[in-house]
């Protein structure tokens, strides 16, 4: 939705930038006709005359859908052919709210500005539907809403659940509010003479321990032990020496560093 939202946006910006250019350039020339015009703007900002007329079928008159979207450095220079730095300047000084500007190349344009100012309006309508849409999507597609999801401790990790729902004794956790990043990032971790116990370069821990019934658990976050409440610690190099286990082919090299 957000997307539809943003290629809408572009596809009108881009239709007025192109439609201005060729409105501009009839205050310019006598020669009213599109090849002329294209030619005169070629001229003036160094893109080719088929460029142009290619972006006003597809952009403005709508009949080349098959033809590639203009790139970047052609609309800047339409901008700059405009009056405008870039075509970040024009979004700025014409926002999609603004009022149209009122022709002033002539009676036989008339007719074509009507229906860019119908086009625009539909845009606008389409632009608000999308939000709507998107809108309503988010809302309900959000696992936050803590009146409809929670999540419990299932072994290793937490889980998503119904709120409503009844555990059986032996989970012995109690079912939290969902929390995105508690059940994205808070793990129980098994731990080897391997595990990166700390940040390569800010010498941080990336695990933190809990000790439950004479064994120590090691968990990918701080907080609190899940099954006991325990307030987990940072992992030392203590730690490490005394309950990591170690093989006998490594540990005499382990504990030298």
């Amino acid at each position: 939705m957000i997307i539809c939202i943003f290629e809408v946006m572009e596809r009108c910006y881009l239709r007025e930038i192109v439609c201005e250019s060729f409105k501009k350039a009839e205050s310019e020339i006598p020669s009213h006709s599109r090849y002329a015009l294209a030619m005169h703007i070629a001229d003036k900002t160094t893109l080719s005359s088929k460029t142009l007329e290619r972006a006003y079928n597809k952009y403005v008159s709508n009949k080349e859908s098959k033809y590639k979207n203009i790139n970047d450095s052609s609309v800047n220079l339409l901008c700059e052919y405009l009056g405008y730095e870039n075509y970040k300047e024009y979004v700025k000084a014409n926002p999609v709210n603004k009022k149209p500007k009122e022709s002033t190349a002539g009676p036989l344009n008339s007719t074509r500005d009507d229906k860019v100012n119908k086009r625009s309006a539909l845009i606008i309508i389409v632009l608000l539907i999308c939000a709507l849409g998107a809108a309503v999507y988010f809302f309900s597609q959000a696992p936050g809403s803590q009146t409809e999801k929670c999540m419990v401790w299932v072994k290793t990790e937490y889980q998503l659940i119904d709120c409503t729902t009844n555990l059986p004794p032996e989970y012995r956790t109690q079912i939290l509010p969902y929390d995105k990043n508690k059940l994205k990032n808070f793990k129980k971790v098994e731990v080897t003479m391997v595990t990166n116990f700390f940040d390569e370069i800010t010498s941080k821990p990336l695990l933190w321990y809990c000790k439950n019934n004479d064994e120590i658990e090691y968990f990918s976050s701080p907080g609190l032990h899940p099954v006991t409440g325990k307030t987990l610690r940072a992992i030392t190099p203590y730690i490490i020496e005394k309950y990591v286990p170690l093989h006998s082919n490594n540990k005499s090299s382990f504990i030298n560093e």
